[in-house]
């Protein structure tokens, strides 16, 4: 097989606060190959976003550190790169389209200009092959009159516009990953799924992988190939979306499953997962999940689970998988 377009191993990123240290990703592993999505979902604070950031190297440091593993993109190992080598990559190869496109865009700059700036730093396109290219961009996801709203800034356009000129500056340059930061997270309902669709659409066309973070499991049904479920800071379960859905392995998975409304089902209680997220800072020895989990013992409070093989391709971090929790 191909070697995979991307590989994170036994990533750990945390940060320095002055109550301690948190451990927000804490020993992830996964990989990506050209082609393939792969949804990234937990609950808020879980450590999602974090791991979207350390792979295009967006986190401020200080108060963010890398404390060990690799992230291997195309074999290299982008976390020794220099910020100016890490910046040829950015933009042109990795792309984020980010949770907020308000925050993200300049409010001071006219779309025009944002989108062109990338493809003056990653393309050897003429000032007026740049315009052109931005108009051409702004038509293909989906934006009406776009030679008009090229010179529009942020503030002037909707929230969907926002999200489409976002993603339009993400595929500027064809790049071969694509990060996709909850990027429905501010919208209304229907726009959400044209966002979906648009950005489905953008990957098969430009060929990339696509990373999709969402707390959303009914977008990863949608949208991904495979999904990788986080819980503080760790992957607790990894599989082909269909067999994650048919057959969840982790007490987790299953919790977030039973908590999704199902069309046609009015007689169906939606159950809540009790208890709350641990800190950060202080984790529990043992599992992690194991306070809000109604099958832990005795082992699941005091011994870390690992990662074990389920089936093929279908992985989980459970004690019940792994000689039982007593």
């Amino acid at each position: 097989m191909k070697q995979p377009l991307l590989e994170v191993k036994n990533l750990q990123t945390s940060f320095r606060t002055e109550e301690g240290l948190v451990r927000a990703v804490d020993g992830v592993s996964f990989s990506l190959r050209q082609g393939e999505v792969l949804g990234l979902a937990g609950e808020s604070g879980c450590g999602k976003s974090v791991t979207a950031y350390s792979i295009s190297r967006l986190l401020p440091m200080p108060p963010g550190q890398f404390d060990g593993g690799e992230i291997l993109y195309k074999g290299r190992d982008i976390l020794g790169l220099k910020e100016e080598e890490m910046r040829r990559i950015r933009g042109r190869e990795i792309a984020v389209v980010f949770q907020e496109p308000m925050s993200a865009l300049n409010p001071v700059a006219s779309v025009s200009a944002q989108i062109e700036e990338a493809l003056a730093i990653h393309t050897s396109l003429g000032k007026a092959e740049r315009k052109e290219r931005v108009v051409h961009l702004l038509a293909r996801v989906g934006i009406p009159d776009p030679a008009q709203r090229a010179l529009c800034y942020p503030h002037e356009l909707s929230g969907g516009m926002r999200q489409r000129v976002m993603i339009a500056m993400a595929v500027s340059c064809d790049p071969s990953l694509l990060i996709a930061d909850e990027p429905t997270t501010a919208l209304d309902v229907t726009i959400q799924a044209q966002i979906l669709k648009l950005i489905q659409d953008m990957k098969n066309e430009t060929g990339s992988a696509m990373l999709l973070i969402t707390h959303d499991l009914a977008v990863i049904a949608e949208t991904a190939d495979r999904a990788a479920i986080m819980y503080a800071g760790k992957l607790v379960e990894t599989a082909a979306v269909k067999n994650l859905f048919a057959e969840p392995a982790h007490p987790y998975t299953r919790g977030l499953l039973n908590s999704i409304p199902v069309l046609g089902s009015p007689g169906r209680k939606l159950k809540s997962i009790p208890g709350r997220v641990p800190n950060l800072i202080d984790l529990p020895g043992g599992c992690a999940f194991a306070n809000r989990c109604e099958l832990a013992g005795s082992r699941c409070r005091n011994e870390m689970p690992r990662m074990v093989n389920k089936d093929e391709g279908h992985q989980v971090r459970c004690h019940l998988h792994d000689g039982g929790v007593k």
